[in-house]
């Protein structure tokens, strides 16, 4: 048997236990700091394992949040194998024992003794530079958009108090057209005395050549909704916290257009983006998250593994003669790829882009499938060809 550390990983530290073989540790646990001296502590208790059992020892650790990434790029650099455990594995290892003890120590004897009871471990892959930034770029282009989500939920409320009936001014009520007209509207006295000069108002507020058709229809909607607006005057809270609300949509937005030009051009530099994009209904956007969350695709020896990874497969639930018939999916794994894999389904759908795929709707419909579950299932069929094209290097047949 080959030798072992297991690592508890926590923030700005870990606590390493060393093995020879399953149950003999070398020394006590120890902990080693996050810093450049805890990191050479690290690599002489490796050096000193692998003199003492002749064969080089692999790394078995937890993935805790961000803090176990700066650790296990030091260790792949230094050549060392290191297995990422699954938290659900974790978690079922250490509630072995029937004492109930839980310590930084016996969490890192448990992923020790954890890794001598399986044999077929495979080791975290070194990730390509290019796909590192592109997760990075679209796991913030994300967060970015949950956040502008809520604030353009909190500036509707705020302008539904303010100027009722705005939003039928504009197709969009958070173009930019629209958001300079509003900080032109915000004055003490309410939008009522800009009404005389909407002409004007609105033109400046396009800072673009418009037809005249377009303007007098919008002065038109425009007077009409000041005509119907029963405030009279904006207090001093309500227009302070809508101009602060249109300043952060302006800056959202330049982030977003930003995040997406950066996130378009490191894809231009991995062409397994392009391969996707040869699926109907998936665009750039899309094909970068899942090759963002897939990442090397010869780490998976198997579609289903992807799908797993997904949490697109299926839950089993069987005791003695009774088998369930209706297993929901488990849901364990990147909600990002499951949730790109499903607007694959929904763009590849609409309008019969992707033929193969609504074929396959259609058949699990005339099976008596509900159309939750038959889309589903061609998530789950699409990240089947995903794994296909990515192992083979080969664009989308239809």
């Amino acid at each position: 048997m080959k030798p072992v550390i297991g690592i508890d990983v926590a923030k700005g530290k870990s606590v390493v236990q060393c093995f020879l073989k399953r149950n003999r540790p070398v020394g006590r646990a120890e902990t080693i700091l996050h810093t450049p001296k805890g990191f050479e502590r690290l690599k002489s208790l490796l050096i000193e394992l692998e003199q003492q059992s002749g064969f080089k020892p692999q790394i078995i650790l937890e993935p805790t949040g961000h803090y176990h990434r700066v650790l296990v790029q030091y260790l792949q650099r230094e050549a060392f194998e290191v297995i990422l455990v699954n938290p659900l594995q974790a978690q079922r290892a250490r509630r072995t024992g029937l004492r109930k003890v839980k310590t930084d120590e016996s969490d890192a004897w448990h992923l020790g003794d954890l890794y001598y009871q399986e044999e077929d471990w495979l080791a975290h892959p070194l990730k390509d530079k290019a796909l590192t930034d592109l997760q990075f770029l679209t796991r913030q282009h994300e967060f970015v958009t949950s956040l502008y989500v809520q604030a353009k939920l909190n500036t509707r409320s705020l302008i539904d108090q303010m100027i009722p009936g705005y939003e039928n001014v504009f197709k969009d009520l958070f173009s930019k057209t629209s958001l300079n007209l509003l900080k032109a509207c915000l004055s003490p006295e309410g939008i009522q005395e800009r009404c005389d000069n909407l002409h004007e108002v609105i033109k400046e507020a396009a800072r673009a050549s418009r037809s005249d058709v377009w303007m007098n229809k919008k002065v038109e909607l425009m007077r009409a909704v000041c005509e119907a607006n029963p405030v009279t005057a904006i207090g001093f809270g309500l227009r302070q916290s809508l101009q602060l609300m249109l300043k952060i949509l302006g800056e959202f937005q330049e982030q977003l257009a930003e995040l997406e030009r950066m996130i378009y051009e490191v894809s231009q530099t991995i062409p397994q983006v392009q391969l996707l994009e040869s699926i109907p209904g998936v665009g750039t956007k899309l094909a970068t998250v899942m090759v963002a969350e897939i990442g090397d695709a010869s780490q998976f020896s198997h579609p289903k593994q992807v799908v797993a990874m997904a949490g697109l497969d299926p839950s089993v639930f069987s005791s003695g003669k009774f088998t369930a018939s209706e297993n929901k999916i488990t849901k364990r794994g990147s909600k990002r790829l499951r949730r790109a894999a499903y607007l694959a389904v929904i763009c590849g759908l609409r309008k019969g882009l992707n033929p193969r795929l609504r074929a396959y709707y259609d058949k699990k419909k005339s099976e008596g499938k509900p159309h939750k579950v038959a889309v589903i299932a061609c998530a789950n069929k699409v990240l089947h060809h995903v794994y296909a094209m990515l192992k083979k290097g080969q664009p989308y047949a239809l």
